[in-house]
């Protein structure tokens, strides 16, 4: 059993509450001794959620050693961060995009066949840059562009591999008409696709989570009207705070063609 297998937390409003989790990580490890695992001490973190700008001060521990307080870690190749947003989890697959990209490039020295670089791209770098997308789809335009920039440079680099040149500036040829000719979609049109394949699981039951089925409401004409004006499939709350369902479920009703989510 890693470390990572086991997440304890609890709403810490007073002293008293940081002394109940201590007492849980205490039973924790103790039930552990008793069938003969052991916690890693040094690998175990303390972080914390919060709005206000004082954190009530308590140092945790398992056994004799003390819980590092950090602001961030990866669990399971995605990075979460106690401002509980996905900046810095952005920032890392990209800064790990670029390094693997670059290993492609050099790796594609040899190679000719637009096929086979399309291919150890999409293996290599998209792959990675895919990975856990339906939870941490950029919202913003800012962070959008900073993860297409990556395909921008791929997308440059085949097109001087196959012609010999990459026109400059003022006569570059756009992003957009270089991946209408190249069996290639952006990031962006995948990321917002793997949202929509990510409802479809949801509703198939291919993903089996009665708590996300739950969080998935669906709009019902009035009775008044004769059809839905808006064609909203989904009920988006309006208050709530955006969850990977709610953006899905966002983006599916703003879709022109919408693709059947039952089949």
């Amino acid at each position: 059993m890693y470390a990572d297998d086991i997440k304890i937390f609890k709403v810490i409003q007073s002293t008293s509450d940081c002394e109940k989790l201590q007492e849980d990580f205490d039973t924790v490890q103790n039930w552990m001794n008793s069938i003969g695992l052991k916690f890693h001490p040094n690998k175990c973190y303390k972080m914390s959620y919060t709005k206000s700008k004082t954190i009530i001060p308590y140092t945790y521990h398992i056994g004799d050693i003390n819980l590092e307080n950090i602001e961030s870690y990866s669990d399971l190749g995605v990075t979460i961060s106690n401002k509980l947003n996905w900046t810095e989890h952005i920032q890392d697959i990209t800064s790990k995009s670029y390094k693997k990209l670059g290993m492609v490039i050099r790796f594609c020295k040899m190679i000719e066949d637009p096929d086979a670089i399309l291919l150890l791209y999409n293996t290599i770098v998209r792959s990675k840059i895919e990975y856990c997308s339906p939870i941490w789809t950029p919202k913003t335009q800012t962070a959008m562009y900073a993860i297409e920039r990556v395909q921008r440079c791929f997308v440059r680099y085949l097109f001087q591999k196959l012609n010999g040149f990459y026109p400059k500036y003022p006569n570059y040829i756009e992003y957009e008409t270089l991946i209408e000719n190249l069996p290639i979609e952006s990031l962006e049109s995948r990321l917002k696709n793997n949202q929509t394949k990510y409802l479809k699981n949801i509703l198939t039951n291919r993903i089996n989570s009665s708590e996300l089925t739950s969080n998935i409401k669906f709009r019902v004409a009035d009775a008044r009207l004769r059809d839905n004006p808006d064609n909203n499939l989904f009920l988006v709350p309006k208050d709530e705070t955006p969850s990977p369902t709610i953006s899905a479920m966002k983006h599916y009703n703003t879709m022109n063609q919408k693709p059947d989510l039952f089949i």
